[in-house]
Formats: C-alpha cells, sequence, structure tokens
C-alpha cells in the first residue's frame, strides 16, 4: 500500500511544473519564517531541496542570515546525521546525490528538524522516499519536528508501522497544523 502511494505522489509531483513547486515554496516560506517554531529555534536540522521537494534554499540562506545555527542531513551507512553547514555555498555532494556538508560538527538534538516527503495526513504521519532515516533519526532525538508539503499531497490516511514516527506539525501553502 506505501510503495503504491509513494508511486501515485512521485508521478504527481513529475507532472507539477516548476513554477507550481517554486509557488507553493514562497508560501511555505512565508509562513514559516512568522512561526513561534522559527522564530524561537536557535538550531534548525534541514534538508536541502532537489528534483521537486518544497525547495529549502530561502529557508536555509534566511535561517543563517537570522544568525541560527543550520545542520543539513549527512547519510552514513544507514544512519542519517545531523551536520553544520556555515554557509550555503559550503554544500557538497552526498549519498544518494543528496547535497551535504563536509563539516565534522554535528547535533543530537536540533531545536527544530525540517522534513521532506511525498505526502501527508492530518494525524501528521507522512511517506517519504521509502529509507527509513528520517524515521530512526526522530526516534533517538528530542527536537520539534514539521514537515514541509504542498497542499495537494496530502492523504486522507496513510498507513503506519511500528518504527513510522509522527511529526509534530505539518506546514503547507495553507497553513500549519
Amino acid at each position: 500500500m506505501k510503495n503504491e502511494m509513494r508511486r501515485f505522489f512521485l508521478n504527481l509531483r513529475r507532472e507539477l511544473g516548476r513554477e507550481k513547486i517554486e509557488e507553493y515554496s514562497d508560501e511555505i516560506y512565508d509562513k514559516l519564517i512568522k512561526t513561534d517554531l522559527y522564530q524561537n529555534a536557535e538550531t534548525i536540522f534541514v534538508y536541502v531541496s532537489m528534483d521537486k521537494e518544497i525547495n529549502t534554499e530561502k529557508i536555509i540562506r534566511k535561517s543563517l542570515e537570522d544568525g541560527k545555527e543550520i545542520y543539513v542531513p549527512f547519510i552514513e551507512g544507514k544512519e542519517m546525521k545531523a551536520k553544520k553547514l556555515e554557509k550555503y555555498e559550503d554544500l557538497v555532494e552526498g549519498k544518494f546525490k543528496i547535497k551535504t556538508t563536509r563539516s565534522d560538527i554535528s547535533i543530537e538534538n536540533p531545536d527544530l528538524t525540517l522534513v521532506p516527503g511525498l505526502t501527508f495526513d492530518k494525524n501528521k504521519n507522512r511517506i517519504g522516499y521509502g529509507g527509513g532515516y528520517y524515521d530512526k533519526f526522530l526516534a533517538k532525538t528530542k527536537t520539534r519536528s514539521l514537515g514541509l508539503f504542498a497542499s495537494p499531497f496530502e492523504s486522507i490516511e496513510i498507513p503506519t508501522e511500528e518504527y513510522d514516527i509522527a511529526l509534530d506539525y505539518i506546514l503547507t501553502d495553507e497553513g500549519l497544523f
């Protein structure tokens, strides 16, 4: 069931134009920086967007400009670590062609973790790409998790398994819940 949903939402995202993704990304950015979650976070763990994910470049640049410590995913074996990013230009290609940093500085419990995914539901469950990296990270971390999604990617209900971790919040172009 999850694999079928994953395929469906990957295809839906593929069909969305870049302009539409940027529109959703801009609306989410505008809403995010006004939230208490963002305002009160000193350390933020954020994915570096690729393909047609909600774009995080503006979020990363603004966070660094605001003096926040930014951490990005670093994949090591089957684990994902949050490694420090000093400036956007320091990003390099890592495992799975995911942009990351060469920094050795990591954080265990960032104040806020921004999570990508393909679909979400009202219970704040999500379907990612199937690697389980975020579920494993969130299971052992004390952080506030916030999924960034375009509103058309909402599902009625996502089937869950015992290792799936629901997010604390979801932010879409329509708002925070």
